[in-house]
């Protein structure tokens, strides 16, 4: 007698009582970085007088892009560089 695919492989009952138990592990360890460690930090005074200076400037932390960087010039150039010695690289 042989048996059907669904007798082998049981339908899946969702997540397990494992997965959960990972995932509120996750979830508390994100809380408490986020809602404890990062405020504790920003008490530091290396990192106070650093955030001091951005907020002083009006500097948003989030909107620096790597284009904004000095050193990014020497890059663009060498990348520029590259694809006129070689037109058909990387397409």
């Amino acid at each position: 007698m042989s048996q059907t695919p669904t007798e082998l492989h049981p339908p899946a009952a969702g997540p397990s009582k494992h997965q959960w138990g990972w995932f509120t592990l996750l979830t508390v360890a994100l809380g408490l970085l986020w809602l404890v460690v990062f405020p504790e930090l920003a008490r530091v005074p290396q990192l106070r007088s650093e955030i001091d200076f951005l907020e002083e400037k009006q500097i948003d932390p989030t909107a620096m892009f790597y284009s904004d960087l000095e050193t990014i010039e020497d890059t663009v150039q060498n990348i520029h560089d590259f694809h006129r010695e070689n037109p058909q690289a990387l397409w």
